[in-house]
């Protein structure tokens, strides 16, 4: 049975579907893991109104009715070309003056979701996270964004940091010791693949990490390694306590570690998203589960193709 994929465009809550079907050249939906603002790419011949600047488009993908849900986007620029051809981009993310707006704050004893938390509740956006578990003495922003500060904290503690749909995420790639089972999974056949390539790095695999310390308390150096084994990880910092140090060396070693293999594929549309984990099947000698790092999505008079950048 031939699969006939489809789309649903929303502007301003208002169905403009059928118009741009019927003048459509291309359609591209980049979909990334983290900090960066997901991008919808439309392009139409004709004479196409050109929609304003922040308007919002709401974008359905899929092969039967009702479409999934794939994004809410604020366009940003408009190109027309030669009269007959209009290019439209718009970006994923609000990103409002309160998350822009430079400042200086100290978290004090809390879980890293309850630092989410206010960040999200001074821009009124909702919030995802499953960091209740990790906990900081004493955090500081120094002059910095919200966003900024949270990049750097994802980049701290090696977790998946964005903002979609009006949603901040911070979630943990890692948990208990192996890839967050809250994060959705996709299998993929190979065989199904139009085209896929696996490059494996002669990068080192560090066995553990090592975090060391000066213990002003104690008025000493501590340490505390996660892993063991040789090659060690060195990580020196400022940690308040055993448990921060622990904390950060796991994020540490996990962050070296990722990328060891590394890959893309293309594949017939399907309803994936960046963030997940990639069960690849029926590959010669590389099965396995994968991180999504990028998801393309590309809709035109061919069809719909994705493209899927991953890595392990």
């Amino acid at each position: 049975m031939v699969k006939n994929p489809g789309f649903m465009i929303l502007a301003n809550g208002k169905d403009v579907t059928a118009t741009i079907q019927k003048n459509l050249k291309s359609l591209s939906f980049h979909d990334e893991v983290n900090e960066k603002a997901d991008e919808l790419n439309i392009k139409v011949g004709g004479e196409f109104a050109r929609p304003a600047y922040q308007d919002e488009l709401k974008l359905y993908l899929g092969y039967e009715q009702p479409y999934t849900y794939m994004g809410s986007f604020l366009v940003q620029t408009t190109t027309r070309d030669n009269k007959h051809v209009l290019s439209i981009s718009a970006t994923g993310v609000n990103f409002t003056n309160t998350l822009k707006e430079k400042r200086d704050l100290t978290y004090e004893k809390i879980s890293v979701k309850d630092i989410c938390k206010q960040v999200a509740a001074r821009s009124g956006i909702k919030l995802k996270s499953d960091f209740d578990d990790v906990f900081v003495v004493s955090q500081a922003q120094s002059n910095e964004s919200d966003l900024h500060f949270l990049n750097r904290l994802a980049k701290e503690y090696n977790a998946i940091f964005n903002i979609k749909n009006n949603t901040l995420i911070f979630t943990q790639k890692i948990k208990d010791e192996k890839k967050n089972d809250d994060l959705p999974e996709y299998t993929i056949n190979a065989d199904n693949c139009v085209s896929y390539s696996i490059k494996h790095s002669n990068k080192t695999l560090y066995k553990s990490c090592k975090s060391t310390w000066h213990d002003t308390k104690e008025n000493k150096t501590q340490s505390i390694t996660v892993g063991s084994g040789e090659p060690v990880l060195m990580n020196k910092g400022n940690f308040k306590n055993a448990a921060e140090a622990k904390a950060k060396a796991a994020a540490k070693l996990q962050r070296a570690n990722q990328g060891l293999v590394s890959g893309s594929l293309s594949i017939e549309g399907k309803e994936i998203f960046a963030g997940g984990k990639l069960n690849l099947v029926n590959t010669l000698e590389d099965d396995g589960e994968y991180q999504i790092k990028t998801v393309e999505h590309t809709f035109d008079q061919n069809g719909w193709m994705i493209n899927i950048n991953f890595e392990r």
